[in-house]
């Protein structure tokens, strides 16, 4: 969508250059510039998306704990060895 604003947002400039007198002002700019940040915005999202997704997948990929020996813990809840 970005890419497609910014080839609209060229040929419009150039549109408006060529035939100053036949443009008016009005919404076109403002349209066009409202599509690209927003267009960018959401990418920036997507990106930071993609970044707590790579970070989730390496938190669930940890091993679990093994214990090798347990020190001052009793063998079960009644106290018994």
């Amino acid at each position: 969508m970005s890419a497609i604003s910014l080839v609209v947002a060229f040929v419009y400039l150039i549109l408006k250059l060529l035939y100053w007198d036949r443009f008016v002002a009005g919404m076109t700019p403002i349209l066009l510039a409202v599509c690209i940040l927003g267009s960018v915005q959401l990418f920036f999202i997507g990106f930071l998306g993609e970044y707590v997704l790579s970070i989730n997948k390496r938190m669930m990929k940890r091993p679990l704990v093994i214990e090798e020996e347990r020190i001052n813990f009793d063998k079960d809840k009644t106290g018994n060895k």
